[in-house]
């Protein structure tokens, strides 16, 4: 249907007709009658409310026009019931509303779906579901082990879950021992139910923001936070900010830059953006790291600095749009708040795969940042310690790269772990350096990205390896509890006496965790006072809590830890850093596993003092000429990402070309095949005269779906990204026409983080 515009309707007397997106999974508008009450007044971008079949539905008019499609007959339209809401906050802003759009068509998503992203309270339901949660008596029972073996299975089931499980989940077992099990954890006030009126647990208040000059008295003086002493931006570099602020264009930037530079260079960016009356806008990919961001910035420009948490957005923002802080800090989705006048969108730790959004529509915020910015002529940096091969060779960025100070720098080793025990978790030389510096009273940090006790298990004799049933992925073996867990759905099952498959008691650990290095650090250092920070000790608030205050105020002697110690503020600097197996993260199914495992490594030696405070980082690896390693070595990124390019290039893979992850997910085996290899070959037949595109699989996904359903991965790369959402597109809508609704699933993520 044509479009008449934005502006308002003039008064007519025939008939108006209004197509209307609706926050469902499904890609039409609908068309709608426009009564004569609304037709003076409605406008492209109006939140109005529309009868959906038996419910009613707050939908955004799109398009407004006096003539009907052929094939729709007036008599059978229903008409709008009203706007959604009084005076302006019907009505959209256009750039907001063109944002929707286009992520629609980059993402290949439902209009609905995105329109749901700038509008939150299009949701069909005003309140979250009622969950079950753990209270802090609750915490301490499971830590404490004194809750009861029939008990601990659904205390720990919900415990691992920040916000609690959804009441239905744990109703829909229907199984006696689960509802009498939450009867007894109610009873002993170790677990409460949220009701659904107030069930919005994510809610919190945003941490108290500093005046200007208060110190951050959270953080050690020595450690590698901002001091008294920030490092110099140099005046070319405050000179393009000006510039690019000054210019009406989009522009980007990528800063590539440590932690210390990075934060000063945003807070002069912000100060300049604010003198210019502009808004500025800084995303980061975790609420916790956005709070400390909050607090820091706040300190160093002496201005406003709100916090966004995603759970107030919608109640927020939409009544303050005329009034809208100048400089906002949020997560992925605060890209979508109704800010005015923006200047400034910073982009903190662009490489973090947080910043993709798991759910439809899967948008990577740093991709909407450079599409908002567009439409507001403003200036995006892309800013980070070790940027991901994306950005580092967009060929539409500036890079700009600050050097760390070589004064800064700490000693770096290499041990080779050939010439070591095959079992061994510490070298020869890490634990000389330890007891060395246990006597010094030199504080040690040992990293290894591998929670649990051991990678799993393994029978010496047949060769079998625990896997979970759902996921078919090997069990983590956690020792302390004698469980093995999924490390994906959670599922834990218990150790078996006797392998299953040959019958024999030779099963053995293979591949140590954090559990493991602190017990063997305990067994040589008894003395030391040793933590563990993983994924598995941060689960309960209160413990977490405890360990993030102990290691910031270095009370640990030995901190062992997994990439859990880089997501939230920095931590302080040690004067020496154990990496016990560089190599780990390499040998994983994902063309992204060398430049992730590079980040962890850069993220590790930050850690270390400087040489000159007796810093020393000693990193152990079976792989000592891998172009990771050696670029961590030799202190040099670009080594590491030239050769890192290069691979990509023979092999195909982003930044050279553009990667699209399809799902299919069906009833049955048979189904779901047949409907991912048909998806297959539709798109490599309807080339064309097009660029041609590479279409791998189909194969069975590595994590099933729930309610025994099967499902089927594709991978498609193409080298221009619009021609692939739209070929996608296109092919999404023919086998959807093939397919009957609910028997078969399409689903499509493009530019995926994850691929495994």
């Amino acid at each position: 249907m044509d479009s008449d515009g934005l502006s308002t309707v003039p008064r007519q007397m025939q008939a108006l007709y209004a197509d209307v997106i609706v926050p469902r999974h499904i890609a039409k508008a609908f068309t709608y009658l426009v009564p004569p009450t609304l037709a003076q007044t409605l406008a492209i971008g109006h939140r109005v409310l529309v009868p959906f079949g038996r419910i009613v539905l707050e939908g955004v008019v799109i398009s407004l026009s006096h003539h009907l499609a052929t094939e729709i007959k007036s008599t059978s339209l229903r008409e709008i019931r009203s706007l959604a809401h009084a005076g302006q906050t019907s009505a959209l802003s256009p750039a907001l509303f063109e944002l929707s759009r286009k992520i629609a068509e980059h993402y290949v998503a439902p209009w609905g779906q995105c329109l749901r992203l700038i509008l939150p309270s299009l949701a069909t339901r005003k309140t979250s579901p009622a969950r079950y949660i753990v209270t802090p008596q609750g915490c301490a029972a499971l830590e404490a082990g004194l809750c009861p073996d029939d008990l601990r299975p659904i205390l720990d089931r919900i415990a691992r879950r920040t916000l609690g499980i959804l009441a239905s989940t744990l109703q829909a077992t229907r199984q006696g021992n689960t509802v009498r099990g939450i009867d007894a954890l109610i009873n002993k006030s170790w677990v409460t139910l949220i009701p659904s009126n107030n069930a919005n647990v994510e809610s919190q208040k945003p941490h108290r923001t500093p005046t200007a000059g208060e110190s951050d008295r959270r953080v050690p003086e020595d450690g590698i936070l901002p001091t008294d002493t920030p490092p110099k931006i140099d005046s070319s570099w405050k000179a393009h900010i000006a510039h690019c602020l000054q210019n009406n264009h989009m522009k980007k930037l990528v800063l590539h830059a440590s932690w210390e530079h990075r934060l000063h260079r945003l807070a002069d960016a912000i100060q300049q953006t604010h003198s210019m009356k502009r808004s500025a806008l800084v995303l980061t990919g975790e609420i916790a790291k956005a709070s400390w961001l909050t607090q820091q910035l706040a300190r160093l420009t002496g201005l406003q600095i709100t916090l966004a948490h995603p759970s107030s957005q919608s109640a927020r923002w939409p009544q303050n749009q005329g009034q809208t802080p100048s400089v906002v800090v949020g997560t992925r989705s605060a890209i979508f708040l109704p800010l005015q006048s923006i200047g400034l969108i910073w982009v903190e730790g662009e490489e973090d795969p947080a910043l993709k959004e798991p759910q439809e529509p899967r948008y990577h915020a740093r991709e909407v940042a450079s599409l908002r910015a567009e439409s507001e002529h403003a200036l995006v940096v892309l800013a980070s310690a070790h940027p991901s091969l994306e950005s580092r060779f967009d060929t539409e960025a500036e890079i700009h790269h600050v050097p760390q100070d070589v004064a800064l720098q700490p000693t770096i080793e290499l041990v080779d772990l050939h010439n070591e025990s095959a079992r061994t978790l510490l070298s020869h030389r890490l634990i000389r350096a330890m007891h060395d510096a246990l006597q010094n009273r030199v504080k040690i940090l040992l990293f290894l990205n591998r929670k649990g006790y051991a990678g799993t298990l393994v029978c010496r004799d047949c060769g079998w390896v625990p896997r979970c049933e759902s996921c078919i992925v090997p069990l983590t073996y956690y020792r302390e509890a004698g469980r093995l867990t999924c490390r994906y759905c959670g599922k834990a099952d218990r150790l078996p006496d006797l392998c299953p498959s040959c019958c024999t008691p030779h099963i053995s650990p293979v591949g140590g965790g954090t559990e493991r290095v602190e017990t063997e650090v305990r067994r040589i250092f008894p003395q030391a006072n040793v933590a563990r920070l993983d994924g598995d000790t941060l689960r309960h608030s209160a413990s977490a809590q405890a360990l993030r205050e102990g290691a910031r105020s270095g009370v640990w002697d030995v901190l062992i830890g997994t990439q859990a110690l880089f997501s939230r503020e920095p931590l302080p600097r040690y004067g020496l850093v154990g990496i016990l197996q560089a190599d780990s993260g390499l040998h994983v199914s994902d063309f992204r596993a060398a430049e992730r495992t590079y980040h962890l490594l850069i993220d590790a030696t930050n850690l270390a003092c400087p040489a000159s405070a007796g810093g020393r980082v000693i990193v152990q690896t079976r792989l000592p000429a891998h172009h990771a390693v050696q670029a961590l070595i030799s202190g040099d990124p670009n080594q590491f990402y030239n050769e890192e390019f290069t691979a990509r290039q023979l092999l195909h893979y982003p930044p050279i070309c553009h990667l699209a992850d399809l799902s299919v997910t069906g009833q049955n085996l048979r189904t779901g095949e047949e409907a991912a290899t048909r998806w297959g070959a539709d798109l490599e037949q309807n080339a064309h005269d097009q660029k041609p595109l590479i279409v791998l699989g189909p194969v069975p996904a590595m994590r099933r779906p729930s309610k025994g359903r099967q499902q089927y991965r594709l991978l498609v790369k193409g080298t221009d990204r619009i021609a692939l959402s739209r070929r996608i597109h296109d092919s999404v809508q023919n086998m959807e026409r093939e397919y009957r609704k609910g028997q078969i699933k399409f689903l499509v993520d493009i530019d995926p983080v994850e691929n495994g």
